[in-house]
This record gives C-alpha cells, structure tokens and sequence, in this order.
C-alpha cells in the first residue's frame, strides 16, 4: 500500500482532478476539511479563503489594465486633437514658404519638440526658407537616404554625424524622429530631436506617419 502511494504524484492527483470536475460533487465534506496556505501570509485558510484571495488578485490585475487603457486612450485623444490642429493649420497656408513656417510653429509650440529640421535631397522648383537642401556629397547624407522609406518614421538613436549633420547645435540628441517625406519615393525629411528618450524605438509612429503624409500633400508640388 505504502509503495503505491509512493507512486503517486502531485501532477497525478492534479490531472484525475481536471478529468473528474465532479469529484467534490460527490465527496462536498472535503471541502470543508481542506485547509490551503494563504500565499503572503502563510497561515492556513479554508478554500474558500484562498478563492476570495485569487479573485481578488485578478480583479485588481484586470484594474491596473483597464486604468492603463484609459491612460493610453486619453493621451491618444490629446494627441489626435494635436494633429487635426497641424493639419488644419498646414492645409490653411496660402504658400509654401508659409506652410513651412507653420511645421516649425506648430513643432515648438503645439507638440514642444527641442529641435526641428526639414530637408530636402532633391532640388525644390523655389527657394523655401527653413528647408535645407542636401547633397551627396556627404556620406551621411547618403545612408541617411538610402535607409529612409516612404512613409515610415524612424525613431531612437541616430549616427552621431547624422545628428550633426541635421540638428545645428552643440547639444547632443538622446533620442531623434526622421519622418520621410515623399510619397513614392523619399524627396526629404522632417527630423526631431530631443534631449530626452522622448523618441524612443518604441514609440509608435502611427500620428508621425499622418503627420509626415500632411507635409508631403502641402509641400509635393514643390519637388
């Protein structure tokens, strides 16, 4: 007899149990003699006890994700209003030159970034102040190009010579955004910089690609 019990597992027990639900159905007196330790405290509760316990823990789990959710969803809804104010206010300029001036505006302003350049490869058919045109002479330039695609921001850290290269100023980028600009094909840039990890890989970058189709639409006819 002792040897057969020997036999038996924990796992054994646990399996019949889950293939015969209806195991405290027919002994319910077992019920009131188990006894289960409380998991902080040790002490041994009943299995009800334990039950309250566990209901309680997936209540308050279920809690922080719902108040996660609402946090996530309110500093979406601020950034939504944000953008439909950019882009009421891009598609709102009479010229090029002033829809320029606007994405500036707007970026220090309204969404408080540190530093912000706009660029272009590509020879514009008029002078617009504020965005630089670059060449490729300079292998920064190049690869910063060649690793931009259409509609698809890039965030985290750059190459130190393509912060400089972008940002004119002495104090380095902890984290930077490069929103491509073109809609087949990439023309130029709208880069942001920050001091923080404000623009970190993990950011999603689905209001940076809306943003970056608005510059495009306004500023297309000059390319």
């Amino acid at each position: 007899m002792s040897s057969l019990l020997n036999d038996i597992h924990a796992e054994d027990v646990a399996n019949y149990l889950n293939r015969n639900r209806e195991f405290f159905h027919v002994f319910p007196n077992l019920l009131n003699e188990l006894s289960i330790p409380h998991p902080k405290s040790g002490q041994e509760v009943s299995l009800l006890e334990r039950q309250v316990f566990q209901l309680r823990e997936q209540r308050d789990s279920l809690q922080v994700e719902v108040d996660t959710l609402k946090d996530i969803a309110g500093e979406n809804g601020v950034l939504l209003h944000k953008v439909y104010d950019f882009s009421y206010a891009l598609m709102a300029t009479e010229t090029e030159q002033a829809a320029v001036d606007e994405v500036y505006r707007v970026m220090h302003e309204l969404f408080e970034v540190e530093e912000v350049t706009m660029i272009s490869w590509d020879v514009p058919k008029q002078i617009v102040n504020g965005l630089h045109q670059l060449g490729f002479s300079q292998a920064w330039s190049n690869s910063l190009k060649e690793t931009l695609q259409p509609n698809k921001p890039v965030c985290g850290l750059l190459e130190d010579t393509w912060q400089r290269g972008l940002f004119h100023t002495d104090q380095p980028m902890q984290s930077v955004c490069v929103i491509p600009l073109g809609r087949d094909r990439v023309w130029g840039a709208l880069a942001l910089g920050a001091t923080t990890d404000r623009f970190s890989p993990e950011l999603g970058t689905y209001f940076l690609k809306v943003m970056g189709q608005m510059v495009t639409a306004r500023l297309q006819r000059l390319f």
